[in-house]
C-alpha cells in the first residue's frame, strides 16, 4: 500500500502546469443571462414538458448567433415511455482529435429534499442551468479562437440527467444520467472511429452557485482533474480549486465516458452536505443562489485549459499531465502493486514457516 501510495503521488501531484498567457474572453455577465433564460424565461426543463422543448431550441437559437450554419445534431431517446433528446454541436469538425464540454439541462421534477414542498419541481438554476450557461458562453469565445486550436470541441447537452432516486425518485423509476449512458452506447454513430479519437471529456455539474468549491469526483481521470485544478489555482481561484479538495465519488454523466476509455473530469461541488450551498433538489436552487463569479471561475478556467493544451502558441511550450488516459497505466501499475503486497504479505510468512520447520527438523535428526 505505501509503495501505490507513493507511486501515484510522484506520478500524478507533482507534475508542473503552466497557463499560456492569453487575455481569457469568458465573460460571467453574460453566462448569468443564460442561466435566467433558462430559468426565469423558459421555466422548468422537464423532460416531455413544452418548457423542455423550449429549452433545446434556445440552445439552438444561441449557437445560430454565433454562426448560423454550425452543425448539430439530435440524439433522441425515450425513457419509459418519454421522449428525450441529447444535443450536441460540433466545432472545428476537420480536426481529428476531439474535445468533449458537456452539461445536463434537465431540471429535476420533484424537489425531494425540500423542507417544506417535495412535490414541487425544482427550478435547477445551478444543478443543470449553470452548467449550460457556461457552455453557451465557451461556444461564443472558443468560436472567435477557432482558426487557432488544434482540437475539434464538441459541445454537448445531457437530457434526462437528474430524475433518479435520493429519498425518492424526481419521475418515478428514472435512473440517474439516462441521457449520457444512452449516448454513450451510440457514440460511435457520431464519430469516425477510423479518422477520429477523443482527447478527453470535461463535465460541468452545479458550477454556478454561492460558495463555489469544487470536489476530487474520484470517478474522474485524476490526471485530468488535477491538471484542471492546477490552471484553475494558477489563476487565483484557490478557493473553488483547494489543494487538498474533499473527495468522493458520483454517479454522473462523465461515468459512462470513462467506462468507454475517454480520460473525462467531473467538475462538481458537495450538494449533499454543503452549508454553504444548501440548495440542492430544493425549490431555493433558483436564481437568486447563483453567483456571476463563480461562473466565472468555471467558465475561465476550462478556456485557459483549452488553450494550454490546444491553442497554436509559437512562444509557449505546453507543461502538464498530457496524456491523460496514463491513468489507466496508473491503475495497472496499482493492481500490479497490490497483488505483490499480498504476494509478499502471504507467501513469506508462510516460506518462513516452512524454512522454520526445516532447520528445526534438521536439528532433530542431528541429535
Amino acid at each position: 500500500m505505501t509503495l501505490i501510495i507513493l507511486f501515484n503521488t510522484i506520478f500524478t501531484h507533482n507534475t508542473i502546469v503552466k497557463n499560456v498567457n492569453i487575455e481569457l474572453e469568458f465573460n460571467e455577465e453574460n453566462a448569468f443571462i443564460y442561466v435566467k433564460n433558462q430559468t426565469n424565461d423558459i421555466g422548468l426543463r422537464i423532460p416531455g414538458t413544452d418548457q423542455h422543448k423550449q429549452c433545446l431550441s434556445f440552445f439552438i437559437s444561441k449557437f445560430k448567433e454565433i454562426n448560423s450554419s454550425f452543425t448539430y445534431s439530435f440524439h433522441n431517446f425515450t425513457v419509459l415511455g418519454i421522449n428525450c433528446s441529447n444535443l450536441l454541436f460540433k466545432m472545428n469538425e476537420e480536426k481529428e482529435n476531439i474535445v468533449i464540454l458537456g452539461a445536463h439541462f434537465d431540471s429535476r421534477k420533484r424537489a425531494t429534499k425540500d423542507p417544506v414542498n417535495t412535490s414541487a419541481p425544482v427550478p435547477g438554476a445551478n444543478d443543470g442551468a449553470s452548467g449550460c450557461a457556461v457552455l453557451l458562453e465557451l461556444a461564443r469565445v472558443l468560436y472567435n479562437k477557432r482558426d487557432n486550436l488544434s482540437c475539434q470541441i464538441w459541445f454537448l447537452f445531457f437530457d434526462a440527467e437528474d430524475q433518479g432516486r435520493d429519498l425518492d425518485f424526481g419521475i418515478p423509476d428514472w435512473e440517474w444520467c439516462e441521457g449520457s449512458e444512452r449516448f454513450v452506447n451510440n457514440i460511435e454513430d457520431y464519430y469516425d472511429t477510423s479518422e477520429e479519437r477523443f482527447e478527453c471529456m470535461v463535465l460541468l455539474d452545479m458550477v454556478g452557485g454561492v460558495n463555489l468549491k469544487f470536489i476530487k469526483e474520484t470517478h474522474s481521470t485524476s490526471l485530468l482533474l488535477d491538471e484542471i485544478f492546477k490552471v484553475g489555482r494558477q489563476l487565483g481561484y484557490t478557493n473553488a480549486f483547494p489543494e487538498s479538495p474533499e473527495s468522493n465519488s458520483i454517479k454522473d454523466d462523465h461515468v459512462y465516458f470513462v467506462e468507454y476509455g475517454i480520460p473525462s473530469a467531473d467538475l462538481i461541488i458537495n450538494f449533499w452536505n454543503n452549508p454553504s450551498w444548501p440548495y440542492h433538489h430544493t425549490t431555493e436552487d433558483n436564481l437568486s443562489n447563483i453567483s456571476n463569479y463563480s461562473l466565472q471561475i468555471t467558465g475561465r478556467t476550462v478556456e485557459q485549459f483549452i488553450y494550454n493544451k490546444f491553442l497554436n502558441e509559437s512562444n509557449f511550450e505546453y507543461q502538464g499531465n498530457y496524456p491523460w488516459n496514463l491513468d489507466n497505466i496508473f491503475i495497472d501499475y496499482n493492481l500490479y502493486f497490490q497483488i505483490s503486497f499480498l504476494v509478499i504479505l502471504i507467501i513469506c510468512p508462510i516460506l518462513i514457516y516452512i524454512i522454520t520447520l526445516a532447520k528445526d527438523k534438521a536439528k532433530l535428526n542431528n541429535l
